[in-house]
């Protein structure tokens, strides 16, 4: 890679990252509607121009479709995100390189903004993943439940805190209750 190179991808990874990079309440601020990124690379004396990403903004700033392309210009994939009223993304869809859908989540909230249920679709919208999340009283996530589509558990996760409301440990069992991981967590005062 002669120097040139060099110095024309660190300008434009430069120029793209402060765009990028920029804070949700800035879109929203400036009312950015979208963003797109090119290459321009010089290969054998000639320079060529390829698509790199594009990203699609909400009023509020959210990205709602993010497209990735290949060293080739060609599309790699596509993720598009839906929103509730509280800034909560209720559904994903993700798209294959051909842009067919790949699978599609949706995701459920309680009355407090947490996450009750998560949904995983395929490309026929039939159901092939779910997983429900359960809270006490002090709004602390205590359990998730992962089940396949008829319903049968493939896993759960057990979550408990100190009295400072801090988690301390994640345990997560197989369906057989055989644990496959426990992570802990500790705090310095």
């Amino acid at each position: 890679m002669n120097i040139r190179i060099l110095i024309s991808l660190l300008l434009l990874i430069n120029s793209s990252n402060c765009i990028l990079a920029q804070s949700k309440k800035t879109i929203k601020k400036l009312k950015i509607k979208s963003t797109a990124v090119t290459v321009t690379e010089t290969i054998d004396g000639k320079e060529k121009t390829r698509n790199d990403s594009y990203q699609k903004y909400d009023n509020s700033g959210h990205v709602i479709e993010d497209i990735e392309y290949n060293k080739d210009g060609n599309f790699k994939k596509k993720e598009t995100k839906k929103f509730n009223k509280n800034d909560d993304p209720v559904e994903e869809s993700i798209y294959d390189e051909k842009g067919n859908l790949k699978k599609k989540i949706i995701t459920e909230y309680n009355v407090n903004n947490d996450k009750t249920t998560e949904s995983i679709f395929d490309s026929k919208d039939k159901l092939i993943e779910k997983t429900i999340y359960g809270y006490n009283l002090n709004d602390e996530k205590i359990y998730e439940i992962t089940s396949d589509e008829k319903g049968k558990v493939l896993k759960k996760s057990i979550y408990t805190y100190d009295k400072n409301g801090l988690k301390t440990e994640k345990k997560t069992m197989d369906a057989n209750s055989n644990v496959l991981s426990i992570k802990k967590y500790t705090y310095e005062y």
